[in-house]
């Protein structure tokens, strides 16, 4: 008899254990760790240099202002402060350029004026290095200015007819064609301008623009970068260069000078062409079919079909990792070339697209200000995609992009007053970013099952990293609902953290949604019911 009271005992402590851990335990993410990470699987966020922080009132933002901040992306104290919890930056061109976007590059071993010197950049990576920020740097290797001295000095040799110097740095030949339309002046010579006619192409099937290449990625490896986000990657093939294999070139060339390099590139592509890129053995290349507009992360966002965005993402991620084993998902909503995603949707969608593509196996991008959902001010040039970031509503910035200012005050408040309210943009998205430190199998696992609960709007996945299982599920519906865990999903399951995007009590002090200090529902899990609020994300470990 004692022995079945004993056992009785222990069966009740278990259960009441699991109770506990699940639904009145508590919030998880208050309790869990952060696991800091020290591989190339990181939460980047891209800083537009010149509309970031501008530490002496020049009206530019510069590296001095980005080293100013750094304590805001991360404070290098993982479970505490106000930090973002952003473990990787992607800086946008540097160099020196006579633009005001720094793409057609004059010098590769420098920074720009306008941004600093090279001793400020030692003192960011330095600084960053503290923190445990790795820091990589837009490298433009499709094109350079008009007015780089290699370009200079081809057009002079070309004009003496001498084509076999300089001019095999870059695409020229007599005649024009759709392709070759720019014309050397005074000559019979053409060159391929994809872009404009100050951005020339490199000629990049020509071992001495390899070379120089090799040059210029040794110098910043040497200096401190972990990698490099190339531009145009879609624009590496042309008549004489296949882009795959100049592609696999460069990656394997930086690993020479640092083994553990990340790599990204741009490619906008069909799915299928960038897949096949992946065979280069490039670790990242962007997904665009899930970002922008129209992408599947804001269409899910809007219409919450959660279910269907599982299996796309279960699709894709096979796919890339079908042509690179090693193939790391590259995640994003939007970057300085699309319309800011505060423009697409309302507060609570946009809350909710974050949860979609910060859950999502691989790196996530976050796009300056995002985070506290900044809207362009208007949708028809890249400058107004740039503008600048609001620290302070009641203390605007300066800042002028292309020669222009327009800087108004954020609708739902700039950081110092997100950072006072608790449902605030800015707070989802640190909440967000705690449940992937805490919780690195999210962005290394592999999709191996999508969850079926018969409803559209609520989806998920299976996620397995070295032995361990977690669940993705993700609420499109605009109302609470509950769904069953079935042993099959998960025989134990345990709350590791959720995120909710709607605000399920508004303050009726105010009704301006900068001044609300509301309560978010929360997420309960008893035995194996779930209850999800609406527009809300959950993860689960299957113990």
């Amino acid at each position: 008899m004692k022995k079945l009271v004993s056992i009785c005992v222990v069966l009740c402590l278990v259960l009441s254990c699991c109770l506990c851990s699940c639904c009145a335990g508590g919030d998880p993410v208050e309790k869990n760790k952060a696991v800091v990470s020290n591989d190339k699987y990181r939460n980047f966020y891209q800083i537009w240099i010149g509309s970031f922080c501008d530490s002496n009132n020049d009206e530019t933002g510069d590296i001095p202002g980005i080293i100013s901040k750094l304590d805001y992306l991360n404070d290098g104290k993982p479970d505490e402060g106000d930090d973002l919890g952003i473990d990787g930056i992607w800086l946008s061109p540097m160099m020196p350029s006579y633009s005001y976007h720094k793409y057609n590059v004059e010098d590769y071993f420098n920074i720009d004026k306008d941004f600093g010197t090279l001793d400020d950049f030692d003192t960011l990576i330095a600084e960053c290095d503290k923190r445990g920020i790795e820091v990589i740097i837009d490298l433009v290797v499709n094109h350079s200015a008009s007015t780089h001295p290699y370009f200079k000095k081809a057009c002079e040799e070309l004009k003496e007819g001498k084509e076999d110097g300089y001019a095999k740095y870059y695409r020229f030949k007599k005649g024009s064609s759709p392709t070759y339309s720019r014309r050397v002046k005074d000559t019979d010579y053409f060159y391929e301008g994809a872009f404009s006619f100050e951005m020339p192409d490199w000629n990049l099937s020509y071992q001495g623009t390899r070379d120089y290449f090799e040059e210029i990625v040794k110098f910043w490896l040497d200096r401190g970068v972990d990698g490099f986000r190339l531009d145009a990657v879609k624009y590496f093939s042309d008549e004489e260069t296949d882009g795959e294999e100049f592609l696999s070139w460069f990656y394997n060339m930086a690993k020479k000078y640092n083994e553990n390099v990340y790599m990204v590139g741009e490619d906008w592509d069909d799915s299928g062409k960038v897949y096949d890129m992946y065979k280069s053995g490039i670790d990242s290349l962007f997904n665009f079919k899930f970002a922008n507009t129209d992408g599947v992360y804001v269409s899910t966002a809007r219409s919450g079909q959660t279910k269907d965005m599982a299996a796309q993402l279960k699709k894709y991620n096979g796919n890339i990792l079908k042509r690179n084993e090693k193939a790391i998902n590259a995640n994003f909503l939007t970057n300085h070339d699309m319309v800011r995603v505060a423009n697409m949707l309302d507060e609570d969608e946009n809350k909710f697209a974050a949860a979609l593509y910060m859950l999502s196996p691989g790196n996530s991008f976050t796009y300056y200000g995002e985070e506290i959902g900044i809207e362009a001010p208007n949708t028809t040039n890249d400058a107004s995609y740039r503008t600048a970031m609001i620290w302070d509503n009641d203390e605007l910035p300066d800042i002028y992009v292309n020669g222009v200012a327009e800087v108004t005050k954020n609708e739902l408040g700039g950081v110092k007053q997100q950072l006072e309210q608790k449902d605030s943009m800015l707070n989802f998205y640190r909440r967000l970013i705690k449940i992937k430190n805490q919780n690195p199998e999210i962005a290394r696992g592999e999709i191996t099952d999508t969850l079926d609960f018969e409803d559209g709007k609520i989806g998920g996945y299976k996620v397995e990293y070295n032995g361990t299982t977690l669940l993705v599920i993700h609420n499109g519906n605009r109302e609470e609902k509950e769904v069953t865990l079935t042993d099959e999903m998960a025989a134990n399951p345990e709350l590791r953290g959720y995120v909710v995007a709607t605000n399920t009590v508004a303050s009726e002090e105010n009704a301006d949604k900068s001044a609300q200090n509301t309560t978010a529902g929360e997420v309960k899990l008893n035995s194996k019911t779930l209850t999800l609020p609406p527009l809300s994300s959950v993860v689960i470990k299957a113990k």
